[in-house]
């Protein structure tokens, strides 16, 4: 029998590491929150944060 397999998401990791120095928490939290993985106060503020700092970059290079 086959083992289910779950995509696996790459975030972008100067992202990452910023919101790691900006919470506190461990960039595993992070890529957890942003998988749906928790559900706390801070894992809904790291997403939105994520989701953001993510438009503002994609807007940045689209201007070059």
């Amino acid at each position: 029998m086959d083992k289910p397999t779950k995509k696996k998401n790459i975030y972008n990791t100067d992202i990452v590491d910023r919101l790691k120095e900006k919470y506190g928490v461990s960039k595993r939290f992070i890529t957890m929150s942003l998988n749906n993985d928790r559900t706390s106060e801070t894992s809904e503020a790291i997403k939105g944060d994520y989701r953001k700092m993510t438009l503002a970059v994609d807007k940045t290079l689209k201007g070059l």
